[in-house]
This record gives structure tokens, sequence and C-alpha cells, in this order.
């Protein structure tokens, strides 16, 4: 049994072992897709490390469409090791629907420096502490519920994360915008693309917490600048 040697194998110690932020560095660096092979659900010998490994590659994926990937490219599936001629034929089928799709920054919603820049700022989104707390109740929320014993389908615990990716993403964006220099909301939104009622309330939500401030008044909008110390503890948080 044989597969294309255009793939590359890594192996890991348990799918469950597997970053968010590892997905992303994978297309920063040029792959053109990336499929994640675990064990079967009930078979992992780190008890629920398959499961958390769907989150995590399932995340990444979410995040890395929102900016701009073709969720195509992203894939996780499950297969034992006495299931060779089943790996083949998962290999074989991803490489033949990625090969359909082209080179990286064909068939996405953006041309490549465009959509390299997004997946930059994604996995900035995806190291960040909210992503992540959700990534791992994931699991526990579904199955035994939180502690006043609600339980939460998979329907809304993405919901959840993907409210929580499009907010990331957007503060991120808006954070990466204003190191150029202070600007108004309409001007952020149309660089961004984003309606301006939704970043004027990124904008003030980050007012709050002391990322950005007021530099002044422009015509009839008020016109924002980065808080240089915060936004620095940001980044290395």
């Amino acid at each position: 049994m044989q597969y294309t040697t255009d793939v590359r194998i890594i192996r890991l110690m348990c799918t469950g072992r597997v970053d968010p932020t590892m997905v992303a560095d994978a297309f920063i660096d040029g792959a053109d897709g990336l499929m994640v092979v675990g064990c079967h659900f009930g078979d992992c010998h780190y008890i629920s490390g398959n499961f958390q490994g769907k989150v995590k590659v399932g995340v990444a994926g979410r995040t890395l469409a929102y900016a701009g990937l073709n969720p195509a490219r992203v894939a996780f599936n499950q297969c034992s090791s006495a299931e060779g001629e089943r790996f083949v034929n998962l290999v074989t089928a991803f490489h033949r629907d990625i090969a359909r799709l082209g080179p990286l920054g064909t068939g996405d919603r953006l041309p490549l420096p465009q959509l390299k820049a997004k997946l930059a700022v994604a996995r900035i989104a995806l190291e960040k502490e909210k992503i992540r707390w959700v990534v791992g109740k994931f699991t526990e929320f579904n199955t035994m519920g939180n502690k006043y014993g609600e339980r939460f389908t998979e329907h809304e615990m993405w919901r959840t994360l993907d409210t929580i990716i499009m907010d990331e993403m957007a503060t991120r964006q808006i954070l990466g915008e204003l190191k150029n220099g202070p600007a108004a909301v309409k001007n952020l939104a149309a660089r961004l693309e984003l309606p301006a009622p939704h970043v004027l309330r990124y904008v003030l939500a980050l007012q709050r917490r002391g990322f950005v401030a007021l530099d002044g008044i422009e015509g009839p909008s008020p016109v924002y600048r980065l808080v240089p110390e915060q936004a620095a503890a940001s980044a290395a948080a």
C-alpha cells in the first residue's frame, strides 16, 4: 500500500497534543493542507486525548476559515494502527481534495499575501486565553456539565466558540491597525471590512480595558490610539 510522496507524516504521542497554533503555523509556513489522524474514540491510551484533539483541530480550522482559509484544507480523521488500508485511503482522498483546490491562496477567500497576513492574526487569537479556556472545557461541559450541573450540546459549545473566534479576530485586527497610528472607527471599519457599529463596540471594550485611548476628534468622529504599555503586555501574555 502506497500513498503520494507529496505528503509529509509527523508523528505525535496523541492527537490531544496538537496545539491549535500548530495548525496555523503549518499554513503560515506554506502548507497547502493539514489532516490530523488519531485513534478511534474509546481507544485512546490517554482516555480523552482524541476528543481533545478533535476540538483543537476544529477550533483551529474554524478560526483559520474565518481568516479566509478554505475550510477543506483542514481535516480530522480517525484510524487504528491495524487499519493500514484505511489510512492510505484517507491520505489519498485528502491529497486529491487539496490538489483540486490548488496551492495555498487559490481556492481560498483571499489571495496569498492578504491570506498570510490574516493567518498571522488568527494565530495570535488562537494562543490567547479566552479561546484556550473554552477548548479546555469543551468535553467537560459537553459530558459532565459546568459547576452548576448544566450540560451543553456540541452545537451550543461550537456556537460559543464561533462567537469568541469572531470577537478575538476583530479585536486582534483592530489592535494591529492601531499599531500603524491613530484612527477613527469609520476608517478602521473600512480597512477591516467590518460593520462600523461592530468595530465601535470592540473599540469601546478595548478602551474600558485600557488598551486604547481617545486621541482626539476628527470632524464628527472620535479618533483612537493604541496604549503602548498595555498592548505590549497583551502581546506577551
